[in-house]
């Protein structure tokens, strides 16, 4: 995830009423299309069953931006001025424009049931605290939708002040000098919740699962949402699965996971039986539950929910999860996705019923190695393949090898040689510079910003974890000659990194990760967005 940093705008609370009802863009307008998209995002990132508030942008140099509570459809206001001044920070633009969208978001979401903006008509008001609550939604939330608002926010804020003729002292409205100061609190309380979820992200695509549920459990108690509710889901179920990983017993590889390669051909501790103890699973349930309570359009937790049912054994359970999620979306005119049909092909094949697992996986397509290996195994079962029967482990080896060769290869890579900003991963120290998180359960954070990198310790009871990682603005590059912007074909590439043992998609977002050089590459769009090396220490 890139990193956000954004001190926020202080809007104003209106005690009058406010109509905007000046003359707006159309909707097909390019900014009001990129403006939407950021709105959406970020509405994506908190995640809510609410209506996302229409989005107008006036043509009138007046009201900055502005949060309407309508009675019958709520809004957000938006100066074309106000968008035009998030241009001009060409790289910073997006995010620029996050902060401004995010706070007024931020008022909805909050149920702060008036008007609010930052604009001209405003009347003196002690509504800090409200801002307050606004400002921190937009930066948290902000952050978790991809942007980098908390470094832009300093800008544009001035951008403001000074385009718009505020001056630094203004009856009734707050000057400069305070809007920044409150700013400064917001982004140094929010900016901890940022750099605990970036560890807590980067913890699990290195599967440390333990360690990423301590991150997002800690933030769940300040920003809960939908994300945050189906990721610790997700840890659940992978801490289960990577504990009791009997391949016989799961020979399909779940929708939720991504790791196939590196489950299936390394040596894995081999049980007689499953794990009957399913408080991991039962607790995921519930978490799966709540993220479709606070969102029953999110299909991915409908999934989720699906593969819970299916690894605790209750095969009926996850079809009819899934079937459950087809009626809804046909009501919405919509159909299943890949993912849930391949699930509720692995449920009906747990099941015995072969004719239907097969009609459920004619409807996936993709050529991805979580699709193609199911379909084998599926093949396998139907077939009575003795093989597949006789030696599971073996079958699998076999179905790798045969796979292509440029996949198979493993490429050379010293992390010893891995270096940030002249840092390497083991040589990293804690001392006072570095800001200090209680996760609870013996677990700390420390972290340090560097400006252009990130330096992270992760001290469990029994477990250091250290890491750094580089951010979209750094200069350099990777031993190998990686760098910001480059695109993922290069780094796969039999010159560079070549084929990583992991990929962990989350479109537009992806992760991919070289265990055995101890290097990940977080990419949007197939760019590289930053990267990051790690120690581990038991």
């Amino acid at each position: 995830m890139r990193l956000l940093f954004y001190p926020v705008l202080y809007f104003v609370f209106l005690l009058q009423a406010f109509s905007c009802n000046a003359q707006y863009l159309p909707k097909h307008h390019y900014k009001h299309v990129v403006a939407e998209k950021v709105l959406n995002k970020i509405a994506m990132a908190k995640g809510d069953n609410r209506t996302i508030p229409a989005l107008k942008i006036t043509k009138n140099k007046k009201n900055i931006a502005m949060y309407f509570a309508g009675e019958k459809e709520h809004s957000i206001c938006l100066d074309e001025a106000a968008y035009d001044l998030c241009i001009t920070m060409e790289n910073d633009s997006l995010s620029a424009l996050a902060c401004v969208i995010g706070h007024e978001l931020g008022h909805y979401y909050e149920d702060h049931n008036d008007h609010f903006g930052f604009n001209d008509e405003f009347r003196k008001h002690d509504k800090e605290a409200i801002e307050d609550v606004a400002d921190k939604f937009s930066l948290f939330f902000g952050a978790v939708a991809g942007y980098n608002t908390p470094k832009a926010f300093p800008v544009i804020l001035n951008k403001i002040y000074e385009a718009y003729g505020k001056s630094d002292k203004l009856s009734g409205y707050p000057d400069l000098k305070d809007r920044q100061k409150i700013v400064k609190n917001a982004i140094n309380e929010t900016n901890a919740f940022i750099n605990i979820y970036r560890m807590g992200q980067n913890l699990y695509a290195i599967h440390h699962y333990q360690e990423a549920k301590n991150c997002l459990e800690f933030i769940l108690n300040h920003y809960p949402s939908k994300i945050i509710h189906n990721n610790i889901g997700v840890c659940n179920l992978s801490i289960y699965l990577n504990e009791n990983n009997n391949q016989e017993a799961y020979p399909y590889i779940y929708p939720f996971e991504f790791d196939v390669r590196v489950k299936r051909i390394n040596e894995l501790p081999t049980l007689s039986k499953r794990n009957h103890d399913f408080k991991l699973i039962d607790e995921a349930i519930q978490f799966f539950k709540e993220a479709i309570h606070i969102d029953p359009y999110y299909e991915t937790a409908y999934i989720n929910l699906a593969c819970a049912y299916s690894i605790r054994g209750n095969q009926d359970g996850a079809s009819g999860t899934i079937n459950e999620l087809q009626l809804f979306l046909e009501k919405e005119g919509k159909t299943l996705s890949e993912n849930a049909y391949l699930m509720k092909g692995i449920s009906k094949a747990l099941n015995e019923d072969y004719v239907n697992a097969q009609k459920a996986f004619d409807q996936v397509t993709s050529t991805s190695d979580i699709n193609q290996f199911n379909i084998a195994v599926l093949e396998a079962e139907m077939n009575k393949e003795s093989s597949y029967f006789e030696d599971f482990k073996s079958w699998v080896s076999s179905y790798f090898t045969e796979d292509d060769n440029t996949i198979n290869q493993i490429i050379t890579i010293n992390p010893d040689q891995e270096s940030i900003d002249n840092t390497k991963v083991p040589t990293i120290v804690r001392d006072s510079t570095y800001k200090s998180i209680d996760l609870g359960n013996w677990a700390y954070v420390y972290y340090k910003d560097n400006q252009t990198s990130l330096n992270y310790i992760y001290k469990g009871k029994s477990k250091t974890i250290k890491m750094i990682i580089a951010l979209d603005n750094n200069q350099s590059s990777t031993f190998k000659g990686i760098q910001f912007n480059d695109d993922y074909h290069k780094i796969v590439s039999s010159q560079y990194y070549g084929f990583p043992t992991f990929r962990w998609n989350k479109k537009p977002l992806s992760i991919i990760v070289y265990e055995h050089g101890n290097i990940g590459f977080l990419l949007e769009n197939d760019k590289v967005v930053n990267w990051f090396t790690w120690s581990t220490k038991e």
